[in-house]
């Protein structure tokens, strides 16, 4: 009996001597790499990603994808239904008010599409602040004389042709869009990344994995997903610097296994596949090229149902700003600088032929202190306030006015 015990407190003594040197070393990893010391807390939050953060509000034991909801036409949006669903989705799933069945008359309905930027600018939590309407109302007259009424039309992952389609799908109720992309987009304008970025269409693994032929990685993904999720909100685990080398090593794991094989001969991947024998540029090229034709879609609905149009090149981390040290530490790798650079100047020759398309990358030049919260959105307050939205909306407002002809208002 002693000698049992004796072996199980030996063997519980080594498992947590094991477990501190683990997080110890852990720790001591981390800090080299961010060159500072980063709390395990702040850098689950960072894995974890601010929008996914935002939305998975709804309750303790909630991750992302218990929000999801598929779409027929759009992949997935999201649901208001119990334990986790997040009761201020609107009745096609997404954001903010409600998708008019006809055109309204007492508003100026614009329609603003993109990723999860293009969906926390039009405000994708009920009680913070509506940017570009509030801008909009407050220095400018719309073509009708009604006030502005902006529908979010963004959600986490969304990229063309998701815009597209959500247009196509409500051209007729609006009287203006919007779009607010790029980043997403970027990674399959590069010609040589994974499937899940390079096209759209792949966003529909999110909520149903078994289309895809992976089973190892789609379920490993998943996993991984919960895992972050469980830790952040876990008061001991989320503080731990051992849980976020655990979960980027598994990443990491994740990430590098191969394809799995099989007889299938219709995957997600063969419907998408490009013929194996195109280089990277000629993929980079057909790829922008579907990007172009995708925009141009859009500029050809709205002139046929007499609406108004415009198109706009988010701002990156990686180009336009003097980063902090503290968005430094945030958003990841910037090599993709030059990419998102030469596809800006792509869609930019839009405007040859007539498309009101712009660019905010430099938005932020003049910028010295933080803006990004992470790889890609903007910083907010704990009202929800974000300088950076702000910035974005001010622009945005001052550029559709000149090419729309809005009349500015009054001063008081």
């Amino acid at each position: 009996m002693k000698k049992t015990v004796f072996v199980l407190s030996t063997t519980l003594l080594a498992l947590l001597l094991g477990v501190v040197v683990f997080e110890l070393l852990s720790i001591a990893v981390l800090t080299l790499k961010d060159r500072h010391y980063v709390g395990g807390r702040e850098l689950l939050r960072r894995e974890e990603g601010a929008f996914i953060g935002d939305v998975t509000r709804s309750g303790p034991n909630c991750q992302y994808i218990d929000t999801m909801f598929p779409h027929p036409y759009l992949a997935f949006v999201h649901h208001a239904n119990p334990p986790c669903g997040m009761w201020y989705v609107n009745n096609i799933g997404l954001f903010g008010p409600d998708f008019p069945a006809e055109k309204r008359t007492d508003r100026f309905v614009i329609l603003v599409t993109g990723g999860s930027v293009a969906a926390q600018f039009a405000q994708n939590y009920p009680t913070g602040p509506k940017y570009l309407e509030e801008v909009l109302n407050a220095s400018y007259s719309s073509p009708t004389e009604k006030p502005f009424l902006v529908l979010n039309g963004g959600d986490g992952a969304w990229k063309q042709p998701q815009q597209a389609i959500l247009f196509l799908l409500y051209s007729d109720v609006v009287d203006a869009v919007v779009t607010l992309d790029g980043y997403n987009e970027h990674y399959y304008t590069m010609g040589s990344v994974p499937l899940r970025f390079e096209y759209p269409a792949a966003n529909f693994l999110m909520v149903n994995p078994l289309v895809d032929s992976r089973y190892d990685v789609v379920a490993g993904r998943w996993l991984l997903g919960r895992m972050v999720g469980y830790l952040s909100r876990n008061r001991l685990l989320s503080r731990s610097h051992g849980a976020v080398m655990f979960v980027r090593v598994l990443r990491s794991a994740i990430e590098r296994l191969p394809a799995a094989g099989g007889e299938r001969k219709t995957t997600l991947q063969s419907i998408f596949a490009l013929p194996p024998e195109w280089d990277q540029q000629k993929r980079a090229e057909w790829s922008l090229g579907q990007y172009r034709k995708y925009i141009r879609s859009i500029d050809a609905m709205a002139a046929d149902r007499k609406v108004f149009a415009a198109h706009f090149i988010q701002p990156c981390p990686a180009i336009g700003k003097r980063l902090t040290p503290e968005e430094r530490a945030v958003v990841g790798d910037l090599s993709y600088a030059a990419d998102y650079a030469r596809m800006t100047d792509s869609l930019l020759g839009l405007r040859r032929d007539g498309t009101k398309i712009f660019s905010l990358l430099q938005l932020f030049h003049d910028v010295d202190h933080t803006i990004y919260e992470d790889h890609a959105h903007m910083k907010k307050d704990a009202h929800g306030e974000s300088e950076g939205y702000r910035r974005m909306a001010i622009e945005m407002a001052r550029t559709i006015a000149a090419e729309w002809g809005l009349k500015q208002r009054a001063r008081n």
